[in-house]
């Protein structure tokens, strides 16, 4: 165990919004493999294994694209040498609530000030202490759940008075009315998980375009999908015929001769790889800010985390691309404003995957509420699921730090080859 400890770390990350609900950075959340591994024993090895792992194994790229990252530091990384190791850009610094401020340790934030490093202040209350921190902050932290109301409405008017410069963030954001909360008390960006449980309008009207992609859908889920229908259906949109040709000539197929017809391009990518461009141009449409949209960051991660699961728990060849879809369809409700029952109803969908989206039963509903669990920190409820399905903490560590690499992946390339 303690030799799993040194060779791996495990990263997930949390997406941080601003007020349009535009991911702009994310925080960098330290994990361990062994049965606690809520429990962090040792912050300057946590900080360093992070910053080992992140910029010299699996890339910055890799994590968070060429957005801001927040990285938790302590008192005792602060003093240490070990961020000399790092480029300063788009790296924030985030300097825990229990930071002593010390002589030395002023000194030392400046240096990092210097150097180009962004500062930022976590679960910030007024005091003697954090007051003299202000002076060195990009941005500030404040925990809605744990800071009494009043407290914040005065700490937030006291930064956006004194301290212009500086962005107020919400941590703790976890459903739709806190996030109206935030907005009504001008705070800046927004941390949490209000953007996977937005309120859901139901009976809206699709517009023609999310219309011409949900027809294509229903089509390709058919027992014997008719291509020559889908090609029909697709050509009454311009666009979506244009963003299709652009999607299969990119490097991301890396087929040998360009492809210049409907018919061609849904003949050379198959069915399946077509019902996920099509979920993809869904949520890309959205906003039209693919690298933006933070349901596409969660889809996308689920879906690839629960594709890797599935084959660990399944021989069937089938399973993992079931799971992949689950895992892309599991926020339908969330991107189109309507309940599931209602998208799902004219979709044939296997069964197992209807009942997973909308019961969370069997198989797949388990893996789609082991995805939501790490999303959530919920690390009880992990485990316990991890004993059903018979998975060990690691595989499913793994299989998120996966997600999190493809999904970046996937973004960079739609991002160069969708025409908004």
């Amino acid at each position: 165990m303690i030799e799993d400890r040194e060779r791996y770390v495990y990263l997930g990350r949390q997406p941080i919004l601003d007020q349009n609900k535009r991911v702009i950075a994310y925080e960098l959340l330290y994990r361990t493999s062994y049965e606690d591994f809520a429990k962090i024993e040792n912050s300057r090895s946590a900080t360093s294994r992070v910053i080992v792992n992140v910029f010299n194994n699996i890339g910055i790229q890799n994590i968070a694209g060429n957005k801001k990252v927040f990285i938790n530091i302590s008192n005792e990384v602060i003093e240490s040498n070990i961020l000399e190791l790092i480029k300063p850009e788009n790296i924030v610094l985030e300097i825990l609530e229990d930071t002593v401020v010390l002589p030395d340790i002023s000194d030392k934030l400046k240096s990092l000030k210097r150097k180009g490093f962004m500062i930022a202040l976590d679960d910030y209350l007024p005091d003697q202490d954090n007051t003299k921190l202000l002076y060195f902050a990009d941005f500030v932290k404040i925990d809605l759940i744990n800071t009494p109301d009043h407290m914040i409405k005065e700490t937030v008017h006291m930064i956006k008075k004194d301290y212009p410069n500086i962005k107020v963030l919400a941590e703790k954001v976890e459903d739709y009315n806190q996030f109206q909360k935030a907005l009504k008390l001008q705070f800046d960006l927004f941390q949490g998980f209000f953007f996977a449980k937005p309120v859901i309008i139901t009976h809206k009207r699709f517009d023609p375009f999310e219309t011409t992609l949900l027809e294509v859908l229903k089509e390709l889920n058919k027992d014997n999908p008719d291509l020559k229908k889908v090609e029909e259906i697709m050509k009454k949109d311009v666009k979506i015929c244009f963003n299709l040709l652009k999607f299969v000539n990119s490097a991301f197929f890396s087929f040998r001769k360009e492809i210049d017809t409907i018919t061609h391009a849904i003949s050379m990518i198959g069915i399946n790889q077509l019902k996920m461009w099509i979920l993809l141009m869904l949520y890309a449409e959205a906003k039209c800010a693919v690298t933006d949209n933070p349901l596409l960051d969660v889809a996308l991660v689920r879906a690839r985390m629960m594709e890797i699961l599935g084959k660990k728990i399944s021989n069937n060849r089938e399973f993992p691309e079931m799971a992949y879809l689950t895992g892309m369809l599991s926020l339908i409700d969330a991107l189109l404003g309507v309940n599931k029952e209602e998208i799902l109803k004219d979709i044939k969908l296997n069964k197992k995957i209807k009942e997973a989206l909308i019961e969370e039963k069997n198989e797949l509903g388990l893996l789609l509420k082991t995805a939501e669990a790490i999303e959530t920190s919920a690390y009880e409820q992990l485990k316990i699921l991890c004993r059903k399905l018979k998975l060990s903490l690691k595989d499913v560590l793994h299989a998120e730090g996966e997600g999190i690499k493809y999904a970046e992946k996937v973004k960079e390339m739609m991002f160069t080859n969708l025409s908004c």
